[in-house]
């Protein structure tokens, strides 16, 4: 695993899995915020412990995509037209009694150094 994340050159931390658009809105709701989309976590069960609450370097992060980027017809949602969703949370689905609470830091930095999988210390 270390090689593979060392090869496409990306923290363990960047890594997330692809859910379903079903499973995604369990867990997350869409609002607009001074013409801005951004998703909101829902009441529901919780996958970490202490999760950011914000993140203070998003301008370094922020991006627009063209367009003509993407290969398929997409619609631009205005800002005032989001329906409020009221999503039933699948408290007897097996995927979502799986899931359990985890610490957002599990192993120190050190360990991830001695992986190979840290991104603050060089080869």
């Amino acid at each position: 695993m270390a090689a593979i994340l060392h090869h496409y050159a990306f923290h363990i931390s960047q890594l997330s899995p692809m859910p379903t658009v079903e499973k995604f809105r369990v867990f997350y709701g869409l609002i607009s915020t001074l013409g801005f989309f951004c998703f909101v976590v829902r009441n529901v069960k919780k996958i970490l412990i202490n999760p950011p609450k914000s993140f203070h370097d998003w301008k370094i992060k922020f991006f627009f995509i063209r367009e003509e980027v993407i290969p398929i017809a997409m619609e631009f949602c205005q800002s005032g037209l989001i329906p409020n969703e009221d999503i039933k949370i699948p408290h007897k689905e097996g995927w979502y009694n799986k899931i359990m609470l985890m610490p957002n830091m599990v192993f120190g930095e050190q360990v991830l150094v001695a992986a190979g999988m840290s991104d603050k210390w060089p080869e």
